[in-house]
């Protein structure tokens, strides 16, 4: 069934993968996977909410960064069926979404129904906060808009960067696109991190 694989006997148990420990020795090869979960009660709860945003973005710099990802040397035309592109992709819209999410939360506003697409909950965002977004606030706002309408452009249901077909097969990718990491990154980086900045004091409805 499996042609060409060679099999092990090493069979592994469920503890090889995974153990309930606050061990923070790292030298034998574990990693804590959520530090929000030592945090004490009072904590738990928002640093949680801002903990998987920042784990997301750092994931970004890692592959944006060709010294982490073993991007070939850009001068060379290179076609690779193992990118990294895709799942940078998902990480950059799932930060995005989060930190909308979160934003909605801090501002007290309510979404009407369960939704993955960023347009709609961008849109209730700035349309719900217009009376407290200052002048110097604007060309922010404008930025964030062509991110928004770009990462939507791609995906506009969360689906596209997790799977290559829909649930009727068709493909999602058909036509060749190029992007930018690193103003993806950049932009990605400011609009989460301001997101997750509300004063929340200007929010008292």
């Amino acid at each position: 069934m499996f042609s060409g694989i060679k099999m092990s006997d090493d069979i592994p148990t469920k503890e090889d993968f995974i153990r309930n420990s606050i061990d923070l020795d790292r030298s034998k090869g574990w990693e804590l996977i959520s530090a929000s979960t030592i945090m004490k009660n009072e904590f738990k709860y928002s640093g949680a909410k801002f903990e998987i945003v920042q784990s997301y973005l750092h994931a970004i710099d890692i592959l944006s960064n060709p010294s982490y990802n073993g991007s070939y040397n850009q001068n060379f035309k290179i076609v690779s069926l193992r990118s990294v592109w895709i799942p940078f992709l998902f990480l950059c819209r799932q930060a995005i979404e989060l930190s909308l999410k979160n934003a909605l939360e801090l501002t007290n506003i309510e979404i009407k129904r369960p939704t993955h697409n960023i347009k709609e909950l961008w849109d209730v965002f700035v349309k719900k906060n217009k009376t407290y977004i200052f002048e110097e606030e604007q060309c922010f706002i404008k930025r964030i808009s062509v991110l928004v309408e770009v990462l939507n452009s791609l995906d506009n249901d969360g689906s596209h960067f997790r799977y290559s077909t829909s649930n009727n097969n068709d493909l999602y990718r058909e036509k060749p696109y190029l992007i930018n990491p690193k103003r993806f990154s950049d932009e990605v980086h400011s609009m989460a991190l301001t997101l997750n900045s509300i004063d929340v004091s200007l929010f008292i409805r």
